[in-house]
């Protein structure tokens, strides 16, 4: 057993990676939590998690606090209009279900859900780009739009593993239980660390322009 646990091997790599990854797990729920924060902790976990994919050795808490701090206004104005556009559209598109709009509603449900999609397509690259450099919302957001439409087929991809949860839970609601401990434990990281791998490069290669 004492191999297994050696420093040097694949199990315990393996035991690091997933003990960090809970690591920001639970901080980023507890830094969540205050709910105007969403933003800065979301870029505090992409910090993180970022400095894991590329094997880097800083503390995974030191890291996500640090960026936290350094984000923060940024990520907190931008979460903020973000939030309001995506409560406007749910409002909108439950509004309009309630009416009998015919084609007029239907058309309206449309435009409602594709700008719900492209200002979460856009927000899936924004946090991790502020998480890595320091440029101001003006350009962060200009240069994270391009990414999104640049690299659709992996904004598309993000924006799936956002999906699974709900969708898991809307064909066996009996799992609700399981999905929140699995959400306290580990399971944000993870998608945010799939997120990470697809975004890695381009946000790399983007970042050598500035």
């Amino acid at each position: 057993m004492a191999g297994w646990l050696a420093p040097d091997t694949k199990f315990y790599n393996g035991l690091v990676a997933v003990t960090e990854a809970i690591i920001i797990n639970v901080l980023f729920v507890l830094f969540c939590l205050p709910v105007i924060t969403v933003g800065a902790s979301v870029a505090g976990a992409h910090a993180a998690l970022l400095q894991q994919l590329r094997e880097e050795g800083s503390s995974p808490a030191k890291t996500f606090w640090n960026t936290f701090k350094e984000t923060f206004w940024r990520a907190t104005i931008s979460w903020l209009l973000i939030l309001v556009f995506l409560l406007l559209a749910a409002w909108e598109i439950w509004a309009i279900g309630r009416m009998d709009l015919g084609l007029a509603g239907t058309i309206a449900t449309v435009l409602s859900i594709t700008g719900t999609i492209l200002i979460l397509g856009f927000a899936v690259w924004y946090f991790p780009y502020i998480s890595q450099y320091k440029a101001p919302i003006g350009s962060a957001t200009k240069r994270s739009a391009l990414l999104a439409f640049r690299y659709l087929p992996r904004t598309l991809l993000a924006l799936a593993l956002l999906l699974i949860q709900p969708a898991i839970l809307y064909f066996n609601p009996d799992i609700l239980g399981v999905l929140v401990f699995a959400n306290l434990l580990i399971l944000p990281a993870a998608i945010l660390y799939l997120h990470d791998i697809l975004l890695a490069a381009p946000l790399r290669a983007y970042g050598s322009h500035e």
